[in-house]
């Protein structure tokens, strides 16, 4: 008695659990789009979005002005190869043993 009420409830757990994941899949039928930019040896100041007079990018500009910017972030090492290979597996330089230059 005990083990068919259970097995009635997990149906219908998992026929209700089947209908809201459907509504939620339907709801995020748009994908964005993301362009994600990454320049070696590129100073937060360097660029005339960030306040450098001196620098002129005036397509990098209209670009910072149509997205969304991220001001708060940090590279995962001050040189380029375990940034980029941190970036590319999603793990952190010293998980890889990549801590320094690769030329």
């Amino acid at each position: 008695m005990y083990q068919t009420k259970a097995i009635i409830w997990l149906v219908i757990i998992t026929l209700l659990a089947g209908c809201c994941a459907t509504n939620l899949h339907a709801a995020n039928a748009t994908k964005p789009n993301i362009v994600f930019i990454m320049i070696d040896d590129l100073g937060w100041s360097d660029l005339a979005v960030q306040g450098n007079p001196l620098v002129d990018t005036p397509r990098i500009d209209q670009f910072a002005r149509q997205g969304m910017r991220f001001t708060n972030a940090y590279a995962a090492a001050p040189v380029c190869s375990p940034t980029r290979a941190a970036v590319l597996t999603g793990l952190a330089p010293a998980r890889l043993h990549i801590t320094n230059h690769i030329p």
